[in-house]
């Protein structure tokens, strides 16, 4: 019998090459192999006559090979074959490429079963290219059913990975139930061992989906029970109280180049009534582009210092960090609170709003004196990085960051054992569903309302020739001295893709529609102090246009940055498209964005209903829609996939889980009392991230 916990090489049949497909898709163990549910299914199950079959049905026919013979071909690397078979109404033939083995396995008078798509051919009439081939003799794993499609790698074959699917199930020992009698028929889930058979071994779709369900919950489960574990282990230590100064806060904001919105306040007042507790804030702060959700941070920071502590701020990117630390200094400077800045190949201190670059032994100082305000990038999570005297650690983009990294923010950060605040910032607006998923231990506070003063952006699909409208925009722009971006989704060129890079972009525009102004190129590959060099001149007025690629998406705030134009629209999702456009309008003035393709169909309506919808909140949840029933999140950067079966619509689960896990960790903190879903959490903590 094999175990769940085995490893696929005990596997009957799983050669050296099957084992190498399988750990390059994250499949390491038999339960990783039974628990990755089917990317669809094709339905093979309606069994036809030839005679019946009509080009266009997806459909199985047996019957008796009659001849199989090699066509001639031109290409030496091509070879064709063709096989008929017969049944009581007909003969039907089937083209088979680059498979020599049908001339030994279609030997004239076996039966077959075929499964396939009929096409029409103008000279052999009905036909299939290279279908699903059984022999009647043998247990059927696709003709005749609803054949489970998975995600394939290097020389792995569909039909190869049914058989051994098969064969694993023939053969493996079920761990335990571990869902109550009770929660599955509320839910009207399956057993597990049912659920697994029939995501696998479905005999209707409704049975399959059944199984996907039972699957998706465990999933759900396991994730909000792994952030409930750590938010109890962070609790049972206390936090660091923060006493809210009330002076401070009346000279902080009376100081500030705009007044706060209602939003800001609830929030910074929401949260600094947490802080001032001796258990750890664990908050979200969840707003759309240009909602103001740094300068909240920043009110905290300060609340911190005047403590006597440090915050620190992680951020994904370099170029997000610099940002941060200029906009920090902006806001902090007048109060005299020292910001140091931590990336791998940046190490200042902002004190009185001066910068200084720091030595390594200056910068061991700054961190064993603590009481500062630390923005960094991963490079922040270094051991001995932190300050001891850690009271908040922040997080952008959170889902950029794996579990680990975000513990290392708060668990280990304090030599006193005492936990960090802790605030994690999203401008991704994210429906209410997935942010059930993605943050479950934390509390949302939502910024809606935008800045007195920023005005809605006019965004415009420009198909084809359109794109000289965008073209006059920008030169418009530069004669007003405003700035504009031109983003394209790769930075070289792709004879594959087809689509503009921002090198040859570059290289075009500067030479043609553009000839005259001072143009820029920014992209991921460019040395630290060549992005440097091109953000400072773009912040000083030295270039009226950035040709950049998407490295811009966040962190990137020039104020007289009007014109925002972005080349094959089309290959970036909805919610990248609402970011991108969020960095233009960061001030009074007017501005535009312009999505250039050359698309149709569907895909131009993505663009015309992201022109038409400004709200990033409403915006999400059309995507969700858009969407549907598709992968949950994106990609795994390493250890156990994530969500193989939950999927964006499963609400209802997400809803269960979190119940469920509160009702677990209330009965054993520690989950010793289940040791089932405590060994699932550990082993989720260990190695999984999110992205």
């Amino acid at each position: 019998m094999l175990k769940f916990d085995e490893p696929v090489s005990f596997v009957k049949g799983a050669t050296p090459t099957v084992r190498h497909a399988w750990e390059s898709l994250g499949i390491k163990t038999i339960g990783d192999l039974l628990l990755t549910v089917p990317r669809r299914y094709d339905d093979y199950s309606k069994r036809v006559l030839i005679k019946d079959a009509q080009p266009g049905d997806v459909v199985t026919l047996s019957g008796k090979i009659v001849k199989c013979y090699k066509l001639p071909t031109f290409r030496k690397r091509i070879q064709v074959y063709r096989a008929t078979v017969k049944d009581e109404s007909g003969m039907l033939s089937a083209t088979f490429f680059n498979q020599p083995w049908v001339l030994n396995e279609f030997t004239p008078g076996r039966e077959v079963f075929w499964s396939g798509k009929i096409v029409s051919h103008p000279r052999y009439g009905k036909t299939m290219a290279s279908p699903i081939w059984e022999a009647p003799e043998k247990i059927a794993v696709a003709a005749g059913k609803l054949a489970p499609v998975y995600p394939l790698s290097g020389a792995l074959t569909q039909k190869r990975y049914r058989q051994l699917v098969q064969t694993v199930l023939d053969s493996v020992e079920f761990p335990p139930e571990t869902l109550a009698d009770e929660i599955r028929t509320r839910l009207n889930l399956l057993q597990f061992e049912e659920a697994v058979r029939a995501v696998h071994l479905p005999k209707t779709m409704e049975e399959a989906e059944k199984g996907r369900e039972r699957l998706a919950l465990d999933e759900l489960l396991t994730y909000q029970l792994a952030f409930g574990f750590a938010a109890k282990q962070s609790a049972a230590f206390g936090a660091v109280p923060i006493p809210f100064d009330e002076n401070f806060a009346k000279r902080f904001t009376a100081g500030l180049p705009f007044p706060l919105t209602n939003d800001q306040k609830r929030a910074a007042w929401t949260m600094i009534q947490e802080m001032n507790g001796d258990f750890p804030m664990r908050r979200l702060l969840e707003g759309d582009v240009g909602s103001g959700k740094t300068v909240v941070a920043a009110f905290l920071a300060a609340q911190v210092h005047r403590a006597g502590a440090s915050a620190a701020l992680l951020a994904p990117t370099d170029i997000l960090a610099r940002q941060h630390a200029e906009t920090f200094r902006r806001f902090l400077a007048p109060h005299h609170i020292p910001i140091v800045l931590l990336t791998r190949t940046d190490k200042r201190i902002f004190e009185n709003g001066e910068p200084h670059v720091l030595t390594n032994s200056e910068l061991n100082l700054a961190i064993e004196r603590g009481n500062a305000v630390f923005i960094g990038t991963h490079a922040l999570l270094t051991p001995s990085r932190l300050p001891n005297d850690l009271a908040l650690a922040m997080v952008d983009e959170q889902h950029r960051f794996g579990v680990e990294q975000r513990e290392a923010l708060t668990v280990s950060a304090r030599s006193d054992g005492r936990v960090p605040h802790f605030l994690s910032m999203t401008a991704t607006p994210i429906p209410r569903s997935l942010a059930l998923v993605l943050y479950g231990d934390l509390k949302v506070c939502t910024l809606r309302e935008k800045p007195p003063g920023r005005q809605e952006i006019e965004t415009r699909v420009c198909v084809g020739n359109g794109r000289d409208l965008a073209y006059e925009a920008i030169l418009e722009a530069a004669r007003r001295h405003e700035q504009s971006f031109i983003v394209c989704p790769l930075i070289d060129p792709s004879d594959v893709l087809g689509v503009k890079s921002a090198t040859q972009e570059w290289k075009r525009l500067s030479s043609g529609p553009l000839k005259g102004l001072r143009i820029g190129l920014l992209h991921g590959r460019l040395k630290t102090a060549e992005k440097e060099d091109v953000m400072a001149k773009l912040a000083e007025g030295e270039l009226d246009a950035v040709v950049s690629t998407s490295v811009i998406e966040v962190g990137v705030d020039i104020p007289r940055a009007t014109i925002m134009a972005i080349e094959g629209a089309e290959r970036f999702g909805m919610a990248q498209l609402h970011q991108l456009r969020g960095r233009v309008g960061r001030s009074h003035l007017v501005s535009f964005c312009f999505f250039l393709t050359d698309t149709a169909g569907e895909p131009l309506e993505r663009l015309k209903m992201v022109a038409r919808i400004h709200d990033g909140f409403r915006l999400a949840e059309e995507d969700l829609k858009l969407r549907g029933s598709g992968n949950l999140m994106g990609k795994e950067q390493s250890g156990m996939p994530f969500f193989r079966a939950a999927q964006l619509s499963d609400v209802h689960l997400m809803h269960a889980a979190r119940e469920e896990s509160e009702q677990l960790l209330s009965q054993s903190p520690d989950l010793r009392a289940f040791p089932i879903w405590r060994e699932r959490v550990m082993r989720l903590r260990e190695t999984s991230h999110l992205e």
